[in-house]
Parts: C-alpha cells; sequence; structure tokens
C-alpha cells in the first residue's frame, strides 16, 4: 500500500481558504459539489508553499458533506474529479486575463483510498506567496456549510469587498457582472463549442432563486449578512447595493457539529408543506421505483437540505440516465447535482428552438394557461401524479414563452399563471 503523507492534514473548522481577490471574483459556474471538493483541495495550501505540489484527500472525507454512503464515497468522487478537470475559469488582473482550468490531474491509487489532486499551474499567482493584502480567507467550515452554490459565490464576493474595505456603507455591483461571477451568465465559447447559457434571466427570478435564499442562508449561518438596494435605469434593475454587516457567532457554526448530528438533523420529519413538496416530487419518480422507502427518504432528505427545484432536476435527469439500481444513481445524482450542468443544457436548447418559433401572442398564453389549469383540476379530481407532472411541463414551456413575449411587448401585462 503506498504511504501518504498527512503534512497538509488539518480539520476543516480550523481550515483556510486563502485567495487572491482576483480569483473570488474571477467568472465561473460550479455545481455545489465541485466547489465543495475544490475549495477542500485549495485549504489544503500552506502560506509558506512555494510550489503547487500533490494533494492528498480522503476520499471518505468527502462522503459527510455530500451525504453518501462511505461505500460509494469512492465512485461519486471520481464523478466529481472527472468533471472538475475539464471546468473553465476565467480570471481578470491588471492588464491581463487569464482562461484556464482548476485542476490539471486526479489520480486514483488503488489501495490508499485517496485522490491526489493537482492544481493547474496557473492557480500559483493566486494561491501561493500571497502579500500586500491582495487576498481573502475564509473558513472552509464556513464555505461547506452553505447549501446553495449562490450563497457561497456572493459570501465569498461580500467578504472580500467587507475585509478590503471595512469603512464603505454600501458595496455596488453592476447586475450582468455579478450574473457571470455567480455563475449564471456564460459566454459561448466557439472553441471549446459550448453554448452561451443564462439562468435566471428575469431579474424577478434571480431576486426569488438566488438573492434572497443566499440572504437568507447567510443570516443563518454566516459570519456576515447583508441587506440590499435596487438600482434601476428606467425600469430595469441596473445594479445592486449590497449593505454587508458583521454577524457575531457564539462558538461553532451550527453545521460545524458532529456529521453524525448533522445527518439526524437533516432526517428529522418534515412539515405538512414540505409533505406537500415531496410528494409531487414523488410523482416524478418512475412508476416502479416511487413506492421505495429509500427513494422516498431519500427525496425528503435532500428537498429539505436542497429544495424543489434542485431536487426536481436530479430526478429528471435520473430517469433519463439511470439504466440499473434507480435508487443508487438517483442518491449519487442528488448528492452531487448531476442534473445542474444537463439543466442548463436543456434550457439552452429549448431557448433556441424558442428563438427559431414564430412569435408568441397573448392568444397562444392563454390557451396554455387553461391547459394547466385543466390538467391541474383534473390531477386532483381523479388524484392523477401523471396528470400533474404533464401540467409541471406545460408550465416550464408556459414560462419559456412567457419571457419571449415579454421581451417583445414593452407594456407590462399581468402574470395568468402564478
Amino acid at each position: 500500500m503506498t504511504k501518504v503523507s498527512a503534512r497538509k492534514k488539518s480539520k476543516p473548522s480550523s481550515a483556510i481558504v486563502t485567495q487572491s481577490n482576483e480569483l473570488v471574483s474571477a467568472r465561473y459556474a460550479l455545481p455545489l459539489g465541485e466547489m465543495r471538493v475544490l475549495f477542500t483541495v485549495i485549504s489544503k495550501v500552506q502560506p509558506e508553499d512555494t510550489k503547487l505540489t500533490v494533494y492528498h484527500i480522503p476520499v471518505a472525507e468527502f462522503a459527510d458533506f455530500l451525504g453518501v454512503d462511505k461505500n460509494s464515497a469512492y465512485r461519486e468522487m471520481k464523478n466529481i474529479t472527472k468533471s472538475l478537470v475539464t471546468r473553465y475559469v476565467e480570471i481578470k488582473s491588471p492588464g491581463c486575463l487569464t482562461q484556464t482550468t482548476w485542476v490539471a490531474q486526479a489520480k486514483y491509487i488503488d489501495g490508499t483510498g485517496m485522490v491526489d489532486v493537482q492544481l493547474s499551474e496557473a492557480m500559483i499567482p493566486h494561491l501561493l506567496q500571497l502579500k500586500n493584502g491582495n487576498f481573502t480567507q475564509c473558513k472552509l467550515a464556513m464555505l461547506l456549510s452553505f447549501k446553495s452554490q449562490y450563497t457561497l459565490r456572493l459570501y465569498m464576493l461580500l467578504k472580500q469587498k467587507r475585509d478590503h474595505n471595512p469603512r464603505a456603507k454600501e458595496y455596488q455591483f453592476e447586475i450582468g457582472e455579478l450574473r457571470k461571477q455567480l455563475g449564471l451568465s456564460v459566454e459561448a465559447d466557439k472553441a471549446r463549442k459550448t453554448d452561451a447559457l443564462e439562468l435566471y434571466s428575469e431579474y424577478k427570478n434571480f431576486k426569488a432563486w438566488v438573492l434572497n435564499p443566499a440572504k437568507k442562508e447567510m443570516d443563518a449561518k454566516s459570519d456576515i449578512g447583508f441587506e440590499y438596494e435596487e438600482i434601476k435605469h428606467g425600469r430595469r434593475v441596473a445594479s445592486i447595493n449590497f449593505r454587508v454587516f458583521n454577524i457575531p457567532r457564539a462558538g461553532l457554526l451550527p453545521t460545524e457539529l458532529a456529521a453524525e448530528e448533522q445527518l439526524s438533523l437533516d432526517l428529522l420529519p418534515k412539515s405538512g408543506a414540505d409533505l406537500d413538496f415531496v410528494e409531487t416530487l414523488l410523482s416524478f419518480v418512475p412508476d416502479q421505483h416511487r413506492a421505495k422507502k429509500g427513494v422516498r427518504a431519500t427525496i425528503e432528505a435532500a428537498e429539505k437540505q436542497h429544495g424543489f427545484d434542485y431536487v426536481k432536476r436530479n430526478i429528471l435527469y435520473s430517469n433519463a440516465h439511470a439504466s440499473k439500481n434507480y435508487a443508487g444513481y438517483l442518491s449519487g445524482a442528488l448528492a452531487i447535482d448531476y442534473g445542474h450542468d444537463w439543466e442548463i443544457e436543456q434550457q439552452t436548447a429549448s431557448r433556441a428552438v424558442e428563438k427559431a418559433q414564430k412569435q408568441v401572442t397573448l392568444l397562444e398564453l392563454n390557451t396554455l394557461a387553461d391547459d394547466i389549469r385543466a390538467l391541474q383540476r383534473n390531477s386532483k379530481l381523479t388524484n392523477s401524479p401523471e396528470l400533474w407532472q404533464q401540467a409541471e411541463v406545460l408550465k416550464a414551456e408556459y414560462a419559456r414563452k412567457r419571457e419571449i413575449y415579454d421581451a417583445e411587448n414593452t407594456d407590462e401585462e399581468e402574470e395568468i399563471v402564478g
């Protein structure tokens, strides 16, 4: 068995993630699981290091915060690193733009229970020998505590501003640049044959699904919180002013509890409203797996931890990709968000189709809304989850067409479907 050095070993509660300010403000899009792995690796970089080395990560270390069984952690970790070595990051420095990947390679050596991760050489000026205060430090445990990749990214951006200009009363972000830094807006790359993507492109959706949830989660867990003010140009929100404040925390974060205690919290009984969500999510599961207790328990825990949309996209992804052992595949998908990139691809493809179609009319929207209501009504009358699922599909179609209609019509219309 290969002997592995313990030189870099440190507990998550004491480990620090140190990055240059340019890297904190970089543009990239990563699912939560990959962010957690990446920042765990970066926390192994020591202040006195003069070069990047190979960082030895115990695979079992990730089983707790990924929420997977230790027996399957090795397989799930391989899936994460396979994706992570291809991830692209764009770093702006004075007079320079660096386009690179985070990780050069990940190596698994049989019998060690380890993955050896080597960061890209382009990371050297952003992780090593950082001076003159041009860096930001975050507790690894804080970053691992967040349940949303958007909370994690926004926390680092605001902490950078707060630490390096604490006397400022507010910090302004132009909305387009903020979306790019949060990984919501990515330009097309012809060389890599990747399409442009826009998630939560309407501001009301950005506010409802990114900004407000991040505020709520930071208020509950973080050492800083924020209030915000929308700055408008006409009717369009052009930028956001963040007012950041410290939040005293006595002792450790709630999520720095022992893994067993935190897992028990995740599995507590849910409220009636949450159970309604779970029943709707179960309706997306194929009939032959819907009644399995393990599937239901997995979905309940994941819905409480990540929310409805996160679970829904990973169920749909598993439906399309699981060939056997559906329960195990779904568990892995929910642990590291397999459906993240897939959902982006589906949305990008849907937008491309919509752009090629004729102009959307109000009559078409009204007809679609009537169809949705009819399906929902009949679903309740007949207790048919299949009809409810059809309504959910039409609601997604309605949302896409409504976005096209709103873009083509300057007069604001009252929403047809709530």
